[in-house]
Order: structure tokens, then sequence, then C-alpha cells
């Protein structure tokens, strides 16, 4: 089978190679996202895979059915780049990796939880101009004394939940899915009542029409002041203007995203500073907040994984098979 990996990154390169070395099948890359302009280069192949934050337009799903494309297999957990009614009428079947590594990004957010409560950013600063004073970041608080709320229970919120019970955390968990194995760690309850006990707020959600701009003014005028909010999730599900008035006012004590929603404006590119979007700059020159450029799958077990589940997936669909990977109507 011949399979086009659409915006392969040289990091996969190793993983494609060894797959293809142990299956047979013959990947070859293209080192840009799936678009319009670029569906019809599938003509040729059984399968595709991409892995990408730009959305995929309905023209593309018509392109790729009349180029004999059956399926596309996306290389990582968050489908919202389809545009699903669009691909069900050309009769195109989708897959995502829904669990490559969730403490990838699990180990990450706790990461970034940890920086904002030791002030890493306020020291950072202070000595990249001589200030060697404790008083330059200020006083840190400990784990224990937290009570997290994790919006979004699944694979990653879980592996998050566990590692902040183990290091003593109060954990709250809200989801509209429940999991009476996730009770070993974490305490089910509602939004509204999470957010008024919660001193950090970490999202880990798909994004639908439930969660896009989820956390809203009215959302914010809901926590305790001094929260700590974290998202590794989908930049849509936060109202970033509420989101900068919360932080200057000190309604959150600190904010650490590895998403926004114009991220595809400046995130994987070199800039200028003063080429950033203009609230991209207001925010990451405050103390309290923590940007990262989409980082926190990054690791090398997620890679493999992401490459080997995907390919693996885009054979089956291709051959008319299943795979429990299938987004479904």
């Amino acid at each position: 089978m011949k399979i086009l990996m659409y915006n392969t990154v040289l990091k996969e390169l190793p993983f494609v190679k060894d797959w293809a070395a142990k299956t047979g099948h013959e990947v070859v890359n293209l080192f840009e996202p799936l678009s319009v302009d670029n569906a019809a280069k599938a003509e040729s192949f059984d399968a595709i895979s991409t892995q990408q934050t730009t959305a995929m337009p309905a023209p593309i799903y018509k392109i790729l059915a009349n180029s004999g494309i059956k399926q596309i297999a996306l290389r990582q957990v968050g489908y919202d780049v389809f545009d699903l009614p669009a691909a069900f009428a050309n009769k195109i079947r989708l897959s995502n990796v829904a669990a490559y590594s969730p403490r990838a990004i699990a180990e990450y957010t706790l990461t970034q939880l940890f920086n904002i409560l030791r002030n890493s950013k306020k020291f950072d600063r202070a000595m990249a101009t001589g200030d060697y004073t404790w008083d330059a970041g200020g006083q840190a608080r400990e784990i224990y004394q937290l009570t997290v709320a994790v919006i979004g229970v699944g694979r990653i919120g879980s592996a998050f939940a566990q590692m902040l019970h183990a290091l003593g955390a109060k954990v709250l968990g809200v989801d509209p899915l429940y999991h009476a194995q996730n009770e070993a760690f974490l305490e089910y309850t509602t939004l509204d009542d999470a957010l008024s006990r919660a001193n950090v707020i970490s999202f880990h959600t798909p994004l639908n029409d439930e969660t896009r701009e989820l956390a809203d003014q009215s959302f914010f005028d809901k926590i305790q002041p001094g929260t700590i909010m974290l998202n590794m999730a989908r930049g849509e599900i936060v109202d970033m203007a509420a989101l900068e008035a919360a932080l200057s006012s000190g309604q959150l004590y600190g904010a650490a995203f590895d998403v926004t929603p114009n991220e595809n404006e400046f995130m994987n590119q070199k800039h200028e500073l003063s080429e950033l979007p203009e609230n991209i700059q207001r925010l990451t020159k405050l103390d309290n907040f923590y940007l990262s450029p989409h980082i926190a799958f990054y690791t090398n077990t997620a890679i493999k994984n992401m490459v080997e589940i995907a390919l693996n997936d885009a054979v089956v669909l291709a051959n008319d098979g299943f795979t429990e990977n299938e987004i479904l109507r």
C-alpha cells in the first residue's frame, strides 16, 4: 500500500522509516498540511494521514473522494480540524489517535503548574538583571495545599488527576461521563461547584459546541480570586480577552497555556517579537502568564505512537476494516 503523509515533521521521519520497513508499505512524506491546494496530490495513493491545527474545509473531501481516497488518518487527538458533515457526505472515513501518550501532556501540565507555583518566570527575569533576592519572585505555595478542578476527565485528564493525587492535592473532576475507577483519585462534581472550590483549573476537553468559549466572562466571575488556570487542550475553550483581564486584575494568580485561538498565525514559526499578534505580545510581557508553542505532546514516546497508530489505521480503513480510533457520526 502507498500512503501519503501530509505535514510530516522531521522528528517523525525515523518512526515512519521503521514502520515502513516493518510493514512493507510505502510512505511518501509531504511537509505541508492538507489543504484544498494540495489535496489532489493524493490521487496516486491508497491512503493518507495528516496532523495539523489548520482546518480542512469542505472542498477537500470531494477532491479526495474523486482521487480514490476513502479515509484520513489524523496523527493527533483533536479532530475539530475536520468538517465532519462534508467528510461523511463524501464517504470519507476518519480516525484520530485518541491516546498516543496521555502522560506526555499530563506531565507537561504539571510542569507548568509548578512553574507558576514557584514564580519561575519572575525569578528568571530578575536573575537576568542580576537580582538574586528572594523577594524578586515571591514566596511559593506547595501542591498538597491546592484543590485542582480537572475539566475533562478522559485519558489525559485522568493521568493528570492521578499525578496530582499522588502529590497530595485535592482533585475535583468535571465530566459528563462517569468512570468509577477514577473515584480512587478524584471527586466528581459539577462545574459551578468546582469553580467555587478550586485553586487551580485545568482544561482537558475536546473542542466542540459545548466547550467553545466555555471559559467566558461569566465563568471567570465564578472562580476564586487568585486561581491558577492551565490550558493544554484547545485555545478556543477560553475567551482570551476575559483571560487577559483576569490576569491583570489578580482574579487569576497565573496561567499557563500551550494553545491559543490564533496560534496558526505564529506558532511553529520564527518571528520578530513585534510581529506577534498584539494580544500575545501583551500576555507574554506579564510575569504571571506562561505560553509555550503547542508542545505539551512533544515527547519521543508520543511521536512514535502517533505515527504508528495513525499509519496502522490508514491501512485498516483503506481496506474497509474497522479500528477503535474511527470517528463516527
